[in-house]
């Protein structure tokens, strides 16, 4: 799935610079992924109306969608396994502490 993502991305023009040999932009690519999150809380604070552009779903829930998307696209670009690394960090997690030791 990542790399459908990141086709599609390719496909749409997300990636023309880098085809001409200008290098990716990381802190713009991550600072993406933290905008969706806040279009996703403000979908929140909105009371979380129907998506229009995917009916059936919540806007939030597209928010969130399109972060995750955003990325998986991004991993795929830089060649990380998304996917494995949230494999292996779950089995680490289910080996910590009730609330990881925190209150909060």
């Amino acid at each position: 799935f990542q790399s459908a993502i990141y086709a599609n991305a390719h496909d749409k023009g997300f990636y023309r610079a880098q085809m001409k040999g200008i290098p990716l932009p990381h802190g713009e690519k991550i600072a993406l992924m933290h905008t969706e999150l806040s279009e996703a809380f403000e979908a929140h604070r909105a009371g979380e109306p129907e998506s229009e552009k995917c009916p059936g779903f919540s806007h939030k829930v597209e928010e969130l969608a399109d972060t995750v998307i955003r990325i998986m696209d991004y991993c795929q670009a830089t060649g990380q396994d998304l996917g494995g690394a949230m494999i292996a960090k779950h089995k680490y997690n289910r080996t910590r502490p009730f609330m990881h030791g925190k209150q909060f």
